[in-house]
């Protein structure tokens, strides 16, 4: 299915300063944002499929050679997922079609190179759009669906698995499978969350809703605060039970060497009027002309720009479109830009999430402070309330998204350093029956690994679904 990018697609990159599609980006993953200057690791050999039978040869081939097959989208992970030195790697760029809109079934079927966004002004042309979309616009579907995929709307519609209907895929043998919660429910729980670990997306069938993205204006209903302590009482409390009205959650603690501020915001239906809309186009005006500069300004005005597009996030704008409420930071901030930044998440359960996030964040303080290796460190949270992640029980056990972004002073944070960060963070994961999102910086320890892993939730359940 043709279609052209809008302006807005366009519009939507948290770095100015380097491109998914250039050829360059093969040797590097997202730890390039918290380490420009790393050395690209350049895979030799480059299978570039377009058909669910061009990934059946790749596969079939690479067998034959003895080759290792990593599969690859833009790089958004980074935890040596989908960089392999000199290695041979499956990229999903040109393997991007949406093959069908099911209007009657509220359903869409991509291949797993399409891009969220892209899929999404598909959708719109039939008055639809994603549940559960990435809030960056080179985040693919077959990428959202290996790792889970966590969005504001999380607390409502799920991880992005719980959205995922059916699925094709190429085992390591060559063949190719369909699967889905009722068909051969043992390998679609599989792939989902799996790493590309147990073959090669070709094909999702994803759950869609009957919307007008940009022209739905909500109330973005905030509270903000001083201290860590209110800050995750207020977040605590409105993620357990959040109202029924809200849309969107989600919250933010900035967290300086000298002061604290933090927010949450609950997006909720408002009237239409020619008030609020205008407000949005003005407020997102703005912010969205800071984010367009970003990164193209000597970096004496650039780096003071990022704190203000900060600020305008912590004091978000009262109403916004769901898609200027969707891309959140990602049309504001570039990650390029200022010192650099290393992310780290942690999927907590809700009875546990004040533990969470104050033993994390007091480990990233005391790194802070003893190794001086940071400067602001800034937590996010999300709810989530996933079927997948109550490995298929009842529903009604809530998680959180705790993602952690770090500014970086690298002079003061070389690799053992982070090693010992790692290693430490999962050990409270693991202490606390957490998660991580797995395409995060890990421990490499396997044992360690196993019980981090969200994935290994289906492994308790061989008969989920069934």
């Amino acid at each position: 299915m043709a279609w052209a990018p809008s302006r807005w697609v366009r519009r939507i990159n948290s770095h100015e300063k380097f491109v998914h599609d250039s050829i360059d980006s093969l040797g590097y993953d997202w730890a390039r944002i918290a380490d420009p200057a790393t050395t690209p690791r350049y895979p030799f050999r480059v299978y570039l499929p377009q058909t669910t039978d061009d990934v059946v040869t790749a596969v079939n081939e690479a067998r034959a050679l003895g080759l290792s097959l990593t599969v690859r989208a833009h790089g958004h992970s980074s935890n040596s997922l989908v960089v392999v030195d000199h290695g041979t790697v499956l990229l999903t760029e040109k393997f991007n079609r949406v093959l069908d809109v099911d209007e009657a079934g509220l359903t869409v079927t991509v291949q797993p190179g399409a891009q969220s966004a892209d899929v999404d002004e598909v959708l719109a042309e039939h008055g639809l759009g994603l549940r559960v979309i990435g809030d960056h616009a080179h985040v693919t579907t077959g990428g959202f669906a290996s790792v889970g995929g966590i969005t504001a709307s999380s607390f409502r519609h799920g991880l992005f698995v719980d959205v995922v209907e059916r699925l094709e895929y190429v085992t390591w043998d060559g063949e190719i499978v369909t699967c889905s919660r009722t068909q051969a429910p043992d390998q679609f729980y599989r792939v989902l969350l799996g790493l590309g670990r147990h073959g090669v997306i070709t094909a999702l069938t994803i759950a869609v809703e009957r919307v007008d993205k940009e022209a739905t204006v909500w109330r973005n209903r905030q509270t903000h605060y001083r201290s860590l302590d209110t800050f995750l009482a207020g977040a605590t409390d409105v993620l357990a039970r959040p109202p029924d009205e809200a849309r969107f959650i989600r919250g933010m603690w900035v967290d300086s060497e000298r002061f604290g501020l933090g927010q949450f915001s609950i997006y909720v239906p408002t009237p239409p009027s020619a008030a609020a809309r205008l407000e949005n186009d003005l407020a997102y005006g703005l912010l969205h002309a800071i984010g367009v500069v970003a990164g193209r300004l000597p970096p004496v005005i650039d780096r003071p720009l990022k704190y203000v597009g900060l600020l305008g996030i912590v004091y978000s704008p009262r109403y916004a479109t769901i898609k200027n409420a969707e891309s959140f930071s990602d049309k504001i901030l570039d990650a390029t830009v200022g010192e650099p930044t290393r992310y780290l998440v942690a999927i907590a359960r809700q009875s546990r999430l004040d533990e969470v996030c104050r033993r994390l964040m007091a480990l990233l303080r005391h790194y802070r402070e003893t190794h001086k290796c940071f400067s602001v460190i800034t937590l996010y949270l999300k709810g989530i309330r996933s079927a997948y992640l109550s490995g298929g029980r009842a529903d009604d056990e809530r998680w959180a998204e705790v993602l952690f972004y770090v500014a970086i002073r690298p002079e003061h944070f070389d690799e053992p350093l982070l090693d010992r960060l790692v290693a430490e963070f999962d050990a409270i994961c693991v202490d606390a029956e957490a998660y991580r999102y797995m395409h995060s910086r890990t421990t490499a320890d396997p044992a360690v690994r196993q019980l981090i892993d969200p994935h290994n939730v289906q492994r308790q359940e061989e008969s989920h679904g069934a």
